[in-house]
């Protein structure tokens, strides 16, 4: 399928300093602005700590805002990434759950760095409030920065490559939803639910059966999709009757190709979702 263009765009994927990205909210939408984008969505790692500042920021910068959260889940032992748009973000049992997710993450995040200790690493888990607004949803990239930092690593992928990804020595499993669990849990709160960057999982016999299970649509529009795989998860989304969506997946200088204005989504697919979501949810 030919991609689109357009003469409008939103991003629905970037990450703030409320997880791990090195944007503040503020800057966020100056970039969003600056890019010419129409909407954009903030999708925090299990935090929707960002979303009151986001509501402001979208009023002083007129760009469009969408109350956004990005939650990992497993399958077959591999992390799949669900990216929630339009959540209610006030809903009690959701922020409990959160909460509790973020309680998992720093103790990870403690266990990692005991581990890295132990190879006679000079860090303590309060250095990591350098990196992040949010201590309580610090994770390995805050640490690899930590790492890169203090001279550990050369770099933010070497600090992966030989500490913190799976399997190497300081490697602490996450909590995880299964990925049912995560469409369940959007459900809850009037969100949609969006396979993130599928490219990256190597899972795509699975999109039919999440699709029946609930889930509402895929991310086509990624940084770290080639534009064979944009085409093909086109083809995906359209056979299994899933939303389209997408966005720059932008954590500042964290990764430096992914920067807000990068991989824009073309605007009707924003107005798509957000018909979904009123039509299903009646607002």
């Amino acid at each position: 399928m030919i991609l689109k263009e357009s003469d409008k765009w939103a991003d629905l994927h970037i990450h703030t300093r409320k997880s791990d990205g090195t944007n503040t909210v503020e800057e966020v939408f100056q970039r969003a602005k600056d890019s010419g984008l129409e909407a954009i969505a903030i999708t925090d790692h299990d935090t929707v700590a960002g979303v009151p500042e986001g509501i402001e920021m979208s009023k002083k910068y007129g760009v469009k805002f969408v109350p956004g959260i990005e939650l990992s889940a497993i399958h077959n032992n591999k992390e799949i990434h669900i990216v929630a748009l339009f959540v209610d973000w006030k809903n009690q049992e959701f922020v409990k759950k959160l909460t509790y997710f973020q309680k998992k993450r720093t103790e990870r995040a403690k266990k990692i760095i005991s581990k890295l200790k132990e190879l006679n690493m000079d860090i303590a888990f309060e250095d990591l409030f350098e990196f992040t607004e949010n201590i309580n949803n610090a994770g390995r990239l805050h640490i690899a920065k930590l790492m890169v930092q203090k001279n550990y690593a050369k770099n933010i992928k070497d600090a992966f490559a030989r500490f913190l990804a799976e399997d190497r020595v300081a490697y602490v499993a996450k909590a995880k939803l299964t990925v049912q669990e995560a469409i369940t849990l959007v459900k809850e709160v009037k969100g949609v639910s969006i396979l993130a960057h599928p490219g990256l999982f190597n899972a795509d016999e699975m999109i039919p059966q999440w699709a029946k299970e609930g889930l509402n649509g895929i991310e086509v529009f990624h940084p770290d999709h080639t534009y064979e795989d944009m085409n093909k998860y086109m083809d995906i989304a359209n056979a299994n009757n899933l939303l389209v969506s997408g966005g720059s997946d932008c954590h500042g200088t964290s990764k430096d190709y992914t920067r807000i204005g990068k991989i824009r989504l073309p605007y009707e697919y924003y107005d798509k979702i957000q018909k979904f979501k009123n039509k299903v949810y009646g607002e």
